[in-house]
């Protein structure tokens, strides 16, 4: 509900409701202001010209009015006349008007019985017009207004559920055409997300309508042809280095070998080590611009299967933890059984090894290094900490780039691809990591989706569950 709420077809859906109810209170307006209009202009007419007809058939003089008033009474049950002397006693006619009404009556009124008026039982209101004549007697004439009344009560009541109903009828209505809109627009983004996965023969549907979507369906595939010509352009690259450099340089380490086996005295045999060392290192860039390019075509997401990450991290760190020894440093895990998430088991221990093995090369001697996984809410969250001189918030981005190498570490071996590595790699299982301050030393934290959590298949009794 939360994600309907705030989702494009929702608001567009509201936006249309909302027109469409200010549209409906508006003309419903006009309509009420028009119609009782036409009733006053009507009922005025009538009452006007009654008034004129009793004065003007009057033989003049109070008597001729009252004389008026009683003929027009015996014809009519729906018109009310009252004929006031100047102190206000009643003279003649059938309405009674309370005073704190003669107090403010004048000119045309539209009165009811919350008026003080005492109206027969099938009158519910009157409208009536106030003169003074010549000799200061106040005449009131007034006619049946049940319409207006009628008029009222319906916009007062039976309006708000009119209102009401169109409205959630806009609301539904706007609402379909914008999702079947909107439809168009998931499929797209459906077909995105598998590209980006690896599917890059993947390309959005054309219905064959030619709106605006098949438009833009038609761009997205031309410009998706030519990422994927030029993916395809890049692995050809790759392929032709593994095997036009990768290969020569191959052999002449061979070479190197073997001549060194003849070497004539130590200084010769010193170059020749050197030279092999310097192979080695142009080879171990090559492997690692080759398995970069290799995860970023996203190619082996299709033979992702479960990892079960406890065993593996439990396996690196039993491993780890010798080395440290040798070298005068610590490593403690704390992994929580029985974790297990989807992934590729061999590149996501090449990413396990690269930081751990940072986090050694930089930890001093007496140093530690910590490892951590447990799971979270849908995800796994792995920390490798270390007390090292950690990376300087700055460079924190920097470092994930190819060929990075900080000036604190460039006396040390290395090729500045360990980190980009890692970062291909953690695109690829859609997990997110980032640098923090281990005070001292640098912690990695990782999140790796969809995280399951099994029984338990072995334990680690000597390292407690974290809090």
């Amino acid at each position: 509900m939360k994600n309907t709420l705030k989702s494009t077809a929702f608001r567009l859906s509201l936006q249309s409701t909302v027109i469409s109810g200010a549209s409906a209170m508006i003309i419903s307006s006009v309509i009420y202001y028009a119609a009782g209009s036409a009733i006053r202009r009507e009922l005025d007419r009538t009452i006007k010209n009654e008034q004129m007809e009793i004065v003007s058939g009057s033989e003049g003089g109070t008597g001729g009015v009252a004389q008026s008033i009683a003929d027009e009474l015996s014809e009519s049950n729906r018109t009310f006349y009252a004929l006031l002397s100047p102190s206000g006693g009643m003279l003649a006619g059938n309405l009674r008007i309370p005073p704190a009404l003669l107090a403010r009556w004048q000119g045309y009124e539209t009165l009811t019985r919350a008026d003080g008026l005492a109206l027969p039982r099938h009158i519910t209101a009157i409208r009536g017009l106030e003169t003074t004549l010549e000799d200061g007697d106040r005449l009131y004439v007034a006619e049946e207004a049940n319409g207006l009344l009628a008029l009222r009560y319906f916009f007062a009541h039976s309006f708000w559920l009119y209102l009401t109903g169109m409205l959630a009828l806009a609301m539904a209505g706007g609402f379909l055409l914008v999702r079947s809109a909107l439809a168009r627009v998931q499929a797209i983004a459906l077909t995105s997300r598998e590209i980006m996965a690896g599917n890059l023969a993947r390309r959005v549907a054309v219905d064959g309508s030619g709106d605006e979507f098949d438009r833009l369906a038609l761009s997205l595939n031309a410009m998706l042809d030519q990422i994927e010509m030029l993916m395809r352009n890049i692995q050809q690259v790759s392929n032709d280095i593994s095997h036009d450099l990768r290969s020569p340089l191959a052999r002449l380490r061979e070479s190197l070998e073997i001549s060194r086996l003849d070497a004539p005295d130590d200084q010769t045999e010193h170059a020749f080590d050197e030279a092999i060392t310097q192979v080695d290192h142009v080879l171990g860039i090559f492997s690692a611009i080759l398995r970069i390019a290799e995860i970023e075509s996203r190619a082996r997401r299709e033979h992702f299967s479960e990892v079960h990450l406890t065993e593996l991290l439990r396996d690196m760190s039993g491993s780890f933890k010798t080395v440290a020894m040798a070298e005068g440093k610590t490593l403690d895990a704390e992994l929580e059984p029985g974790l297990v998430v989807p992934g590729d088991r061999e590149l996501l221990e090449q990413m396990f090894v690269n930081l751990i093995e940072n986090a050694m090369i930089y930890s001093p001697v007496g140093g530690s290094i910590q490892i951590r996984a447990r799971a979270g809410a849908g995800r796994v969250e792995v920390e490798i900490a270390d007390d090292g001189p950690g990376i300087p918030e700055r460079e924190r981005q920097r470092v994930l780039q190819r060929f990075v190498r900080l000036d604190a570490s460039r006396h040390r071996e290395g090729t500045g691809l360990g980190l980009a590595l890692v970062a291909s790699i953690a695109s690829l299982h859609e997990a997110t990591f980032r640098f923090e301050d281990n005070a001292p030393g640098l912690r990695v934290v990782l999140h790796l989706p969809r995280a399951t959590q099994l029984p338990a298949r072995d334990t680690l009794p000597d390292v407690p569950r974290p809090a």
